[in-house]
């Protein structure tokens, strides 16, 4: 039987594995902790003691995840420092459940924070469309400009519960789903930090954008780890 608890645990866990080598062992520290549990209100809250709460939009709140609509849900969590890793390793973990595969051509933006033309950089998660399933892909791009990019091999969207880790460390990039299938990209990034807002589950905090790349499921947490 899944146990959301020991799903948490395992999650906080991952992000600190997956830190490529040249992090101490534990050094990674939780600078959001979106546990998703909320039952009633527009407020996604963060479980870290950092402060960095979310404002929900047409979201359905469950205990135990939200429903996005894939149309105008989101959550729009304000830029703060503790979100912005600089030059530090940090990783970024979602934990997402949906049986709907982008259309083609497509993705949906599940966590993200800047755009690509974001001055400071940015990262982000998304699940795009691929041969006719869901594939999970994590992009890093720094303050030059510099980008790294890796696109999973699993299907995200067959309707089962998956974990979603992506890393920035000393010289590469790492993306693992469900602790089995892990990807890394040999490449040299630098600050990573800007103003913008993190979004979760559509490209910008605007709800009236058909082309927000919007996700259409569940997600049951979210989590930032820098260290």
């Amino acid at each position: 039987m899944f146990s959301y608890s020991r799903a948490l645990s395992a999650i906080g866990l991952l992000a600190a594995a997956n830190l490529t080598a040249g992090s101490a062992a534990g050094s990674s520290i939780a600078v959001a902790q979106w546990n998703m549990d909320e039952t009633f209100g527009t407020t996604m809250n963060d479980s870290s003691g950092n402060g960095n709460n979310g404002t929900m939009t047409n979201v359905v709140t469950s205990g135990g995840g939200f429903v996005f609509d894939g149309a105008t849900s989101n959550v729009v969590v304000p830029d703060s420092p503790t979100l912005n890793p600089g030059t530090s390793n940090f990783s970024y973990t979602v934990q997402v459940q949906t049986d709907v595969v982008p259309a083609v051509g497509k993705d949906y933006d599940v966590m993200r924070k800047g755009l690509s033309n974001t001055t400071g950089g940015e990262f982000k998660v998304e699940v795009e469309y691929s041969s006719g399933i869901g594939k999970a892909l994590c992009v890093v791009k720094d303050n030059t400009g510099k980008s790294g990019s890796i696109t999973g091999t699993t299907n995200v969207a067959d309707g089962n519960l998956h974990t979603i880790t992506c890393s920035k460390g000393p010289g590469s990039i790492l993306l693992t789903v469900d602790s089995l299938k892990a990807r890394k990209k040999y490449v040299s990034l630098g600050n990573v930090s800007n103003t913008a807002q993190l979004l979760i589950g559509s490209r910008t905090s605007t709800v009236l954008d058909s082309t927000n790349d919007w996700y259409n499921g569940t997600i049951r947490s979210a989590s930032v780890s820098v260290g």
